[in-house]
């Protein structure tokens, strides 16, 4: 691929691929099967099914390589063909462009050709349509072509559904709907003399209906077996793709009109700007353009829309500025440029908003549903009424994406997407949350919050030199992503200090060598050891292997019996290449470069399948890839700080790949964003917190025991600063502990800043209640924590609130330390409470 795909989307890859592997099966045996990806909108799905297909024709430890498989891409529209066959040639450096086949009417072939993906829509396998008719010019319908080459490339035939929600619905008073075309496909059809196609990859955010149609089917001859493959929202959402919060604005009693709103969307939009300018400039990357669209009220017998379009034009000026001609567009169905306060707002097809950066006011009425993505659309203006909540949740699902295809690290605003709606009181903002949330067909997975208790905190300016000091803290990130081998970490993390930083020129080429050069002697020792090596590379005309994988950087045995290859030199060659799949980064090339033999160049790939078929080989490999990235990372830690956070971020991504939770740096945020009605009683203004309002205070709801204790800080002179260490944010600080065999984060409430002369120090407190089941295991997570880096801050301490007094457990006393570090009960806890706390 030459895009890296997110962790979540590798998995799906590796998941789809075993369902297949076992499916396959059952197709050569004259089964029918179904393989179903339910993938979130916003989720890539036709980035994960470009690279199932790469895999496919490539081979892995699952499936062979299928060199002249043959995938058939079916969808509604040739417009979603269209998208798909760009995203396809995008991000694939296996399917190029003479891989890829648009069906047309001109189509004529007995069967399809090997290795190749075809393209096809419902309206071109209509009867009407040319290429089901047989005619002079014609040998093969379609249909033909498509029963041949599944009688001839039998489970090699893949048929992809994209849309697999589209079409489906079978029920028992409207049979016509049995006979549509996908369901042909999947059914087969007598009177066409087409018989179901053996393996099926449905591809939908929202496969129910599809799935029902094979169940469907589970009493007739083509019984079907379908094997679904589910992305957790969850994992989309955390993985940078999508923004991580829709922000909705609406009147509250009142209080706003459309215009007052129209204003402060166009300050949110002049706000979103300045963020991206500085964001961009300190990054060293090209400028976002963040832009508007503006939903307007559909024609009136005299205008083009009812909305006052002058009016629109003027309050937005009065807020950002003249607006320059090339600086706003239209998408109305009408084709024609409209003038305005004597301003020509020109037409645009929608597909065309993203690349052109200089506009940044789009005003349009209903069409912008349909293949329209504008990741750079910030904020969304609607004078709609509230009757189209369905539509205003679809459009606002298609602004969700995130820019940079990536969370922006510590900076909450530029992950967030603001919709304002004059005309929508609570009920119907409410069904517009619920349509938000309830939607996987339009709508991604994403956070969505009532802005009008939005609360935007900014960083203290007197204090900066105090974020630095915070910045200096271990920290740890324990995510749901996916893990990967130390050997695939050290290529990633050497190719950062070598090619992409200049922190270290020989650290890539020293990694490569180490890791070829333990191979080789573990080769070397397995050639002493075991008589059968040398048999199987020089003698042996087959050869029998274990079915093993590893995922994630974890030796796995697969299911099924040992087998039998012989040694061709084609399959030598898949050998070969099965190892560059396990290895990953080409490192199998750089092997058989460095000992190729002119005169037998396949043994040293054959030498090296063998050794990594041997799992204390791949153990050996993977300790002495840890040791070199620990190395390095301690070598280069001080250059490594000094990067922009976007560079940064990419080695705490090396770190957070782990399969146990590495130390990065703490990367405290730009902004901090929460929402709470801020007037109520609940809520209090506390002093030197480090992030204040515009108005420069700081409003929180602390509990029972958490106020006393920070309230005790606040009152000490040595105090500079405090964080409220808000859970689960993306930029939380967070220690690890175990629980039930998981590593998972806890978040300290509060780091407090101390001045002793000129040192500033950090204290870690953790106020809690007495009576959570996890009690004990935090306190076991926090104690091992001071364990390994008590160095790094003053004070680290548990506490709980007794009657009015506050008792602390001192975490930088070795014997406290020690013996929180072995509980294994809220009981043991508890005592040691009663007899260790001050």
């Amino acid at each position: 691929m030459k895009i890296a795909l997110k962790s979540f989307q590798e998995d799906s890859v590796e998941e789809l691929l075993k369902e297949l592997s076992n499916a396959k099966r059952e197709v050569r045996e004259e089964g029918l099967q179904a393989v179903v990806l339910s993938s979130p909108t916003g989720s890539g799905k036709t980035v994960i099914t470009a690279s199932l297909l790469e895999s496919i024709l490539e081979g892995t430890d699952e499936i062979p390589a299928e060199r002249d498989a043959v995938f058939l891409w079916f969808s509604d529209q040739p417009e979603l063909n269209e998208q798909s066959r760009m995203k396809i040639m995008d991000c694939s450096d296996r399917l190029r462009e003479n891989d890829i086949v648009m069906i047309g009417p001109d189509f004529d072939q007995e069967t399809f050709d090997g290795g190749k993906l075809y393209f096809i829509n419902a309206q071109k396998l209509g009867r009407d349509k040319l290429l089901t008719t047989k005619g002079d010019h014609r040998n093969y319908t379609i249909w033909e072509t498509i029963q041949n080459s599944s009688e001839f490339f039998k489970d090699k035939l893949y048929l992809i559904i994209d849309e697999a929600h589209r079409g489906m619905n079978r029920t028992s008073h409207d049979e016509n709907f049995s006979r549509t075309i996908v369901q042909k496909l999947i059914l087969g059809d007598q009177e066409l003399g087409v018989k179901p196609i053996g393996m099926v990859i449905g591809v939908s955010a929202t496969p129910d209906r599809f799935l029902r149609l094979l169940h469907g089917t589970q009493q007739r001859p083509n019984r079907r077996i379908p094997r679904v493959v589910e992305i957790d929202p969850e994992y989309v959402r955390t993985s940078g793709l999508l923004k991580d919060k829709i922000v909705l604005f609406h009147p509250e009693n009142d209080q706003y009109s459309d215009w007052t709103l129209l204003s402060a969307a166009t300050r949110q939009l002049v706000m979103m700007r300045n963020e991206w300018n500085k964001y961009t400039s300190t990054q060293g990357f090209n400028e976002i353009h963040p832009a508007m669209v503006i939903q307007v009220e559909d024609r009136s017998d005299s205008s083009i829309t009812k909305t006052n379009l002058e009016l629109v034009i003027s309050t937005i000026e009065s807020e950002y500025g003249t607006i320059q001609e090339e600086e706003i567009a239209h998408c109305f169905e009408e084709d024609v440029d409209v003038i305005v306060s004597n301003k020509r707002i020109r037409k645009i097809e929608p597909s065309k908003i993203q690349e052109q950066k200089n506009i940044k006011f789009i005003l349009f009425k209903m069409s912008l549903t349909t293949g329209w993505d504008c990741p750079r659309a910030e904020v969304m203006m609607s004078f709609r009424k509230a009757q189209d909540h369905t539509l205003i949740a679809q459009l606002i699902g298609r602004m969700v994406r995130t820019p940079l295809a990536r969370r922006i690290e510590a900076h909450e605003l530029l992950n967030s997407v603001s919709l304002y709606l004059p005309y929508y009181d609570t009920d119907g903002l409410r069904k517009v949350i619920e349509y938000l949330k309830n939607d996987p067909d339009f709508v991604p997975p994403t956070n969505v919050e009532n802005g009008n208790y939005q609360v935007i905190l900014h960083r203290r300016n007197e204090l900066e030199h105090v974020f630095k000091v915070l910045e200096e803290l271990p920290n740890y990130t324990i995510e749901k992503n996916r893990k990967t081998s130390n050997v695939r970490r050290l290529i990633k993390l050497s190719r950062l200090l070598t090619s992409f930083h200049q922190i270290d020129i020989e650290a890539l080429d020293e990694s490569k060598k180490l890791i070829i050069n333990t191979l080789f002697n573990e080769k070397e020792k397995l050639k002493a050891t075991d008589k059968e090596f040398a048999v199987k590379v020089s003698e042996a005309d087959e050869i029998v292997i274990n079915p093993i994988t590893v995922e994630q950087g974890i030796w796995r045995e697969l299911p099924g019996e040992p087998l039998r290859i012989k040694l061709s030199e084609p399959n030598i060659g898949e050998l070969f290449n099965r190892c560059g799949k396990r290895l990953g980064e080409g490192l199998h090339l750089d092997y058989w470069a460095t000992y190729y033999d002119k005169q037998n160049p396949n043994v040293s790939k054959l030498e090296l399948f063998l050794t990594l078929q041997q799992k204390e080989v791949y153990e050996v490999l993977e300790n002495v890839c840890k040791v070199r990235i620990d190395h390095l990372f301690d070598t280069h830690k001080l250059a490594i700080k000094g990067l922009p956070t976007s560079e940064l971020e990419k080695y705490n991504a090396i770190r957070g790949q782990s399969k146990l939770p590495e130390q990065e740096a703490f990367i405290a945020p730009t902004q901090i964003l929460f929402f709470g009605d801020i007037k109520q009683s609940e809520f209090e203004s506390f002093d030197k917190h480090l992030y204040i309002t515009e108005s420069g205070d700081f409003p929180a709801k602390l509990n029972g025991w958490e106020k006393p204790t920070i309230e005790t800080e606040i009152s000490r002179e040595e105090v500079v600063g405090w964080l409220r260490n808000f859970d689960r944010k993306t930029w939380s600080f967070s220690i690890p502990y175990e629980d039930s065999g998981q590593i998972k984060p806890m978040y300290p409430d509060f780091l407090v800043i101390r001045q002793l002369g000129e040192e500033f120090i950090v204290d870690i407190l953790e106020p809690h209640r007495d009576d959570l089941d996890d009690n004990w295991r935090k306190a076991a997570g926090l104690a091992k924590f001071a364990d390994k880096h008590w160095n790094s801050f003053g004070r680290i301490e548990l506490i709980r609130k007794t009657g009015t007094r506050l008792k602390r457990l001192n975490f930088n006393d070795d014997n406290t330390r020690d013996r929180v570090a072995g509980v294994t009960s809220n009981d043991q806890l508890d005592t040691l409470f009663d007899i260790l706390s001050t």
